[in-house]
């Protein structure tokens, strides 16, 4: 009977556990990472930039943290070291800890743009694969669209070629 109890205490703690939880309302999965990042705030006159961690990010924000609690406006712009950049939309912030939402599509820099440019005007001189090539040593620029992209490309172009050689 005692043990009965102590089962039924347990379920009824678990079930009131369970009802606090708060529901998760993100649109996009999260996944856990550690990025190095920088928040850029202001314009270009009064441009300020602060060092971050990403510590988790989906397809519509991340988790940055800052080291030190800062008060930032709410729009600013996410710059991933070695990655995408993104207008950004602080939508929550705790301690050193903001939440952001992705405004729009990905950035692409001034920099980033000319070396695509340049890999596109390889892809025609000297054809897909070494083009391909290029963008993976890039890590196709961090960009979801240009690599999804590409990897259709390369696999069109292997279609082909195994059709042409019979």
């Amino acid at each position: 009977m005692l043990e009965q109890n102590f089962q039924n205490s347990r379920t009824q703690d678990g079930a009131a556990a369970a009802r606090s939880v708060p529901a998760e309302r993100r649109a996009a999965p999260r996944s856990p990472v550690i990025k190095s990042a920088k928040l850029v705030v202001g314009g270009r006159i009064s441009q300020s930039v602060f060092n971050c961690l990403v510590l988790d990010e989906s397809a519509n924000g991340a988790m940055v943290d800052l080291g030190s609690a800062f008060t930032l406006p709410e729009e600013m712009v996410l710059h991933m070291n070695s990655g995408p950049s993104y207008n950004a939309r602080r939508r929550w912030a705790a301690g050193s800890k903001m939440g952001l939402e992705f405004v729009g599509e990905e950035l692409v820099s001034a920099a980033t743009a000319a070396r695509m440019a340049e890999i596109g005007r390889t892809m025609r001189a000297m054809g897909l694969p070494v083009a391909l090539e290029e963008l993976r040593e890039h890590r196709y620029f961090g960009h979801a669209e240009l690599r999804r992209v590409a990897e259709e490309a390369e696999a069109a172009y292997l279609r082909l070629e195994r059709l042409l050689a019979g």
